[in-house]
């Protein structure tokens, strides 16, 4: 959908377009200036800044540092890297001493991940050496961060400080009514993602709270609305503002949680701004998403 939209912008905009790199880049042409989108990321953030943004750890660092609100991450390397950098964040002493300082209760996950994929909840040390192993096969660093209990999650579209979008992410909680699969309730919550995956065959009891996953990702069968209350509202939005301007961020998305006991903090900025995922559950999802796209391109040319 996102290159449907964008040529559709393009062609509005009397911009040229041509796609490259199997798909993964669009050159965009206009008045003898040349830009680039590659995926979902746009030409307006500089380098180092997108750089910072797609590793979980340093986007960590760097709002901690201008004493901005954030899910705490620690960087963890593969035994083997013996370089200074990764002195005291490799062995199995130092994983286990993370683990331990957050009661056996913490999240690992890629550090430089996306889409949920690879994102696991660890409660055991077999788990945690299990889990780590598996996610250094293919990955050069993990993150290990405190498992939050997060009553909300919520993603803002941001751009030149200005919101353009906020919605709530609902991950999949249904309640059994004693007779339904885990699999039918599940379809009712979403039927497009839940249909064609595969379920275990369960019945949950009448009334029991059955959360199928932990995490909030749209990706992986969350839903969202943009049903979202005052104060909450305002507040959400004044902490993404106050990333975008600290950390000079022009163009992302930036998602924040709320946990039980009320507190909003950032879990992470993403320099790739996905949002053809959410329209279908929004009110002219579409039209929404091209107008916050095509006025990203209209900046991007006005540099």
């Amino acid at each position: 959908m996102f290159i449907e939209m964008v040529k559709e912008i393009c062609e509005e905009l009397n911009i040229k377009y041509t796609l490259l790199s199997k798909n993964g880049v669009i050159k965009l042409e206009k008045d003898n200036k040349i830009r680039y989108l590659t995926g979902n990321k746009f030409d307006l953030n500089g380098h180092a800044l997108g750089n910072i943004m797609d590793d979980k750890y340093a986007t960590y660092e760097i709002l901690n540092d201008l004493d901005i609100p954030v899910c705490t991450h620690h960087i963890f390397y593969r035994h083997n890297n013996h370089n200074s950098f990764a002195m005291g964040c490799h062995t199995k002493e130092d994983l286990l001493k993370i683990f331990h300082k957050y009661n056996n209760n913490v999240v690992v996950k890629p550090n430089r991940g996306s889409m949920g994929l690879g994102v696991y909840h660890i409660t055991s040390e077999e788990d945690l050496f299990k889990k780590t192993n598996i996610l250094f096969r293919n990955n050069y660093s993990i993150s290990i961060c405190p498992y939050y209990q997060i009553k909300n999650e919520y993603r803002v579209i941001i751009l030149d400080n200005q919101i353009k979008l906020m919605f709530k992410k609902i991950k999949p909680i249904v309640i059994g009514d004693g007779v339904s699969t885990l699999k039918e309730l599940l379809i009712k919550f979403n039927k497009d993602y839940y249909e064609n995956v595969s379920i275990p065959h369960i019945i949950p009891k009448k009334d029991e709270i059955y959360p199928y996953d932990f995490k909030f990702n749209l990706s992986r069968g969350s839903i969202a609305t943009t049903d979202i209350k005052e104060p909450i509202k305002n507040e959400i939005a004044s902490l993404a503002q106050t990333v975008s301007k600290r950390a000079r961020i022009r163009f992302a998305s930036i998602d924040i949680i709320e946990t039980i006991d009320n507190n909003l903090l950032v879990l992470e900025v993403n320099s790739g701004v996905t949002i053809d995922k959410v329209t279908k559950y929004i009110e002219n999802g579409k039209s929404i998403a091209q107008e916050i796209y095509k006025e990203a391109i209209i900046k991007m040319f006005n540099e």
